[in-house]
């Protein structure tokens, strides 16, 4: 760190970066008084989220995206419920046109209401005991 042009007891420092205010009967821990100690480098600084949000990244409209039964089957549950937005990880924008997509293709039957019944062909298995 170079000092300032004005230089004596209150001796300010040219690098923001690094500047911090020391408050009187403050204790501090000796990596805090270093050069390479900022608020920006402390660990718990959270960082902006990333959006795994694939309809941001690739551009697309969820709305458009109604046909492609593939693609919604991702954000409905085997029971064919429209999976939360915590668990898809779906900006809150997307999240609302991806249900209305959801709805819409349900509404022309390109996918299923309810879930798949697998069971309905095997319906013995699910007999607690031998008959």
């Amino acid at each position: 760190m170079s000092p300032a042009a004005s230089s004596g007891p209150g001796q300010v420092y040219e690098n923001a970066e690094y500047t911090r205010n020391f408050y009187p009967k403050s204790t501090y821990h000796p990596h805090e008084l270093g050069e390479g100690y900022s608020l920006k480098s402390r660990k718990n600084v959270s960082q902006p989220k990333k959006s795994r949000d694939p309809f941001v990244a690739l551009g697309l409209d969820p709305l458009k995206a109604y046909k492609n039964s593939g693609l919604l089957s991702n954000f409905v549950t085997d029971m064919g419920k429209i999976k939360p937005r915590y668990k898809t990880g779906l900006t809150p924008k997307s999240q609302r046109r991806v249900a209305q997509a959801i709805k819409r293709a349900r509404a022309f039957g390109l996918i299923p209401v309810t879930s798949r019944l697998s069971f309905v062909n095997n319906y013995k298995s699910l007999a607690r005991g031998t008959r």
